[in-house]
């Protein structure tokens, strides 16, 4: 089918998603008194639904404020207590709200900060996350209705086929797997008749870039490709100009928080990522607990999720780390205060003695249907033995042999799972690698030696 059929397929089947689109990119040039006024406004809106149908904040803000309209503007949130990953599992039925009005369904994080979120979304917050992708896809070169090409999903360990879903042929999207990355599975993709067409590739950096080493091998790569965007985990220098220079197009950063309802992304320029301000609010906080406003300094990003009743978090903390990059308008013509590059995602890469590779992103996707787990980390100390670390939550019921019977059904069977009970290793800044390849890096290391 061609482009403009796709195009009339996904906006008939879902108008809500290509509206919010349209919306958002109509807002491109929104100065920083309307993006804080439209954001507020939905600030206090929000607080006083928590006020009345969210039985946890009532409990939570006690001692903090007495009336919801002390929360007046961004500054006020101050006033208001941090809400943890540990807190939202804790307490997941009293954060759900109590009014019958507001149908939502479950979903869950990826888990890349190692600890996985079950929560609730509207059917408007769901499509207002996706529109928010559009934008930033639509930087990169992409129209609706245009065939793209995922690189990631929950694949681990499965075969060279990858089946399309009714979704995915309206949508024109087109996966492969980004957890069972080898050669063999890489010249199949090049062999289907859509492989040339595809206008845009989104997924996992390392992923990307371990298929474009095959793409070299193969001297191949897609001739329609007008664009490349990364997400779920840091993008390194090295893994951003490599995937350039191989498939020739510009690959765009992107930040992605759906829980906290935060969601940024590069522009051509490559000067920052756009900071939606459609879902949510994002402070960035420094070691004092007080909200940061000057560019370039680091701090905790805090998220404030206003679209959602089903489920809105309030001063949630992200666990990931960030800075203002600019206030200014960029190059591109759109006016959204910039944020910088997102540090605490960065994750290594596990190899299979197969050859197969197996990036971060697609470890955290299996492991966030491990029920009760807390917080978890794989380290490969040789060629065959990956040893996972787990860190049990209390509703957390499997055995050793419950996981090793786990991960040889999800990832493989091709290593030997050594499991160890307890906190994951931190690095020396207090960073959680989720995948931290010890055998790769002594490779490594003699190879540079013997160079």
């Amino acid at each position: 089918m061609n482009f403009l059929l796709h195009q009339l397929l996904i906006t008939a089947a879902t108008p809500r998603r290509v509206g919010l689109y349209r919306l958002m990119k109509a807002r491109a040039a929104w100065t920083p008194d309307q993006i804080r006024t439209y954001q507020e406004k939905n600030l206090r809106d929000v607080i006083a639904y928590c006020w009345q149908h969210i039985p946890f904040y009532r409990e939570h803000w006690r001692g903090h404020i007495d009336d919801p309209r002390e929360i007046n503007t961004i500054a006020d949130l101050h006033k208001l207590p941090l809400l943890t990953k540990d807190q939202v599992r804790e307490h997941l039925d009293t954060l759900i709200t109590t009014d019958p009005k507001v149908k939502s369904t479950e979903a869950r994080t990826g888990g890349s900060t190692g600890k996985p979120i079950i929560f609730r979304m509207t059917y408007h917050d769901e499509q207002l996350a996706w529109a928010h992708m559009y934008v930033g896809w639509s930087w990169a070169g992409y129209r609706i209705g245009d065939p793209f090409l995922i690189v990631g999903g929950e694949s681990v360990g499965i075969g060279l086929g990858d089946k399309r879903t009714l979704a995915d042929k309206v949508m024109n999207r087109w996966v492969t797997s980004g957890s069972n990355l080898t050669l063999e599975r890489t010249r199949a993709l090049t062999q289907q008749p859509h492989f040339h067409q595809i206008r845009l590739i989104y997924g996992y950096p390392n992923s990307i870039k371990e298929l474009c080493e095959y793409l070299v091998q193969l001297n191949v790569r897609p001739r329609s490709l007008q664009g490349v965007i990364c997400t779920a985990e840091v993008m390194l220098p090295e893994v951003r100009q490599r995937i350039q220079e191989v498939l020739g197009v510009k690959v765009l950063d992107q930040y992605g928080l759906n829980d906290g309802g935060l969601h940024a992304c590069e522009g051509l320029e490559q000067d920052g990522l756009h900071l939606s301000f459609h879902r949510g609010i994002l402070e960035i906080l420094g070691d004092d607990d007080q909200q940061i406003h000057s560019l370039k300094t680091t701090g905790r990003a805090v998220a404030t999720l206003f679209s959602n009743p089903a489920m809105p978090f309030i001063r949630y903390e992200t666990g990931d780390r960030v800075h203002w990059h600019s206030f200014e308008p960029s190059a591109s013509g759109v006016h959204w205060p910039r944020i910088g590059p997102v540090d605490g995602r960065t994750g290594d890469v596990l190899h299979f003695p197969s050859g197969r590779k197996v990036p971060m992103p697609g470890l955290t996707l299996v492991m966030r249907w491990m029920e009760g787990l807390s917080s978890y980390q794989f380290i490969q100390s040789t060629a065959d033995v990956i040893t996972v670390r787990l860190e049990r939550g209390p509703s957390f019921t499997m055995s050793e042999d419950d996981v090793r019977r786990f991960l040889n059904d999800k990832i493989g069977t091709e290593v030997t799972w050594q499991i160890e009970w307890g906190k994951p290793e931190l690095t020396q800044n207090g960073k959680l690698l989720i995948i931290r390849n010890d055998w790769l890096k002594r490779q490594t290391q003699v190879e540079t030696v013997n160079s």
